[in-house]
């Protein structure tokens, strides 16, 4: 599959799919830390989180719904009177029901800014003494960013300090990928090797999200392996 050009050139870290089945099989063997299924959307998302900022009262504070709560959203969806953003708000359901039948444990978040983890503005790794995989799409800008792993200086705890003048790379609206996490310390042995061979600047998924003057849509989903 040809690469989009908004993902470097040549570079074995990301792999591209070109369907939802082939984005659930597909390894991250031997050194890729995503996989990614890149996916145009062609409605209205801003429109939607407008509307939804509105309906579900968003202020400050992020808004995180549960598969659990799906309902939540099917309510939301009857106040809609525009048949565009019943199909946006449909999507985004769809999505929720796909993942969580892959063992999935999914939400959707609703936000204009992170505020119970700031510190997601910085380039960072997730998953601290951890062991998953992240699930994510974006159904409007600004869309997560990435470094290459070659810019990657130190990882340090969750943050990342990255090569100065390092070229920034973004996904798009409606892509689909998961990340691989797995930050838990083994033991002394695998965490001196880990240093040593500079495991983590190597393999984890450097990235940061952007600044946001308008409400955001995301579903979020973990998978423990």
């Amino acid at each position: 599959m040809i690469l989009e050009n908004y993902i470097p050139e040549c570079y074995d870290r990301i792999k591209v799919v070109g369907d939802l089945y082939a984005f659930l099989n597909e390894d991250f063997a031997p050194k890729a830390n995503v996989v990614l299924y890149p996916r145009r959307l062609d409605l209205d998302f801003d429109a939607l989180a407008y509307e939804m900022a509105y309906y579900f009262e968003l202020g400050e504070q992020e808004i995180f719904l549960k598969y659990s709560e799906r309902e939540q959203i099917e309510d939301f969806k009857e106040t809609l009177v525009d048949e565009d953003l019943v199909d946006a708000t449909n999507v985004i359901l769809s999505d929720m029901d796909f993942l969580y039948s892959a063992g999935v444990k999914t939400h959707m978040r609703l936000l204009q800014t992170y505020t119970q983890h700031k510190a997601t503005y910085g380039f960072h790794v997730d998953g601290l003494e951890q062991d998953f995989d992240r699930f994510m799409t974006c159904y409007n800008d600004p869309v997560t960013q990435f470094v290459k792993n070659d810019d990657v200086i130190k990882v340090s705890g969750h943050d990342a300090i990255c090569r100065k003048g390092a070229e920034i790379y973004q996904f798009k609206v409606g892509d689909i990928w998961k990340a691989r996490v797995r930050n838990k310390p083994q033991g002394k042995i695998d965490d001196l090797f880990g240093a040593l061979f500079r495991k983590k600047e190597n393999r984890a998924f450097v990235h940061r999200a952007q600044r946001s003057q308008n409400p955001r849509i995301l579903v979020v989903g973990d998978k423990r392996c």
